[in-house]
């Protein structure tokens, strides 16, 4: 019996010992292109392997594309189309989830959270607590764009600490401690298509296909351009 109480609690201690599986609550469920998944075990190894359809993604995880590259990825009440040369963070899961837009555009549907549950999405320069709604970000470090699409955002500027609810239709962009709002009435000025078609895809799950022109997207930056400058 002393002998089978011991194998007993050896075998106990060693099932103890095993690493506890990392929590997921991520998937790929499409992939057009080239993207990877990187990985970090708990012990700071590098882990890098190809994004695919029906791929788990753990807390921590990045997911990186490339170019002419598209991923949506889903957790529990929301998804996210990840477009080209993006590179994106699935920082935190369970009901409180955040992810990590480091570079790169995001166009993001939440619907679904339970009662208590929470989702943000950060950037470099912003944090956008939201629940149900879609909105579109785009950042490469240095400016943060966010188109508001449906429901609530609310916006807190990291360099200011400044935080600001969105319920209105703008697009809302961030250099440092400045901040301007493109509206409505300022594209139809400008003859531009107003809209909230921001995927790269022709039959995305969240929405539709972008397809401003190359003229329509300079015409457009010139005039955010020219608001940050007006700035003082």
């Amino acid at each position: 019996m002393k002998a089978i109480s011991y194998a007993a609690s050896v075998l106990f201690l060693a099932v103890a010992c095993e690493k506890a599986p990392p929590v997921t609550d991520g998937i790929i469920t499409f992939v057009k292109g080239s993207a990877l998944i990187e990985h970090v075990d708990p012990d700071g190894s590098k882990k890098t392997k190809p994004a695919r359809q029906g791929e788990k993604v753990f807390v921590g995880d990045a997911v990186v594309t490339a170019d002419a590259s598209t991923v949506i990825f889903e957790v529990t009440g929301a998804k996210i189309e990840i477009q080209r040369n993006t590179r994106f963070v699935y920082e935190r899961g369970g009901e409180d989830k955040q992810v990590y837009l480091q570079n790169g555009n995001a166009w993001t549907s939440v619907s679904k959270l339970s009662e208590n549950g929470r989702f943000a999405l950060r950037t470099p320069t912003t944090v956008a607590g939201v629940r149900g709604t879609k909105f579109f970000t785009f950042t490469d470090g240095a400016t943060t764009g966010t188109c508001h699409c449906e429901g609530k955002i609310a916006y807190k500027n990291l360099a200011t600490g400044k935080e600001e609810v969105n319920d209105q239709d703008y697009v809302m962009y961030y250099r440092g401690n400045k901040a301007v709002k493109v509206m409505v009435d300022d594209l139809k000025k400008m003859g531009l298509p107003v809209g909230h078609n921001h995927s790269e895809l022709d039959n995305s799950t969240i929405g539709k296909k972008n397809n401003l022109t190359p003229a329509q997207l300079q015409k457009w930056q010139e005039y955010v351009d020219k608001k940050f400058s007006a700035l003082k």
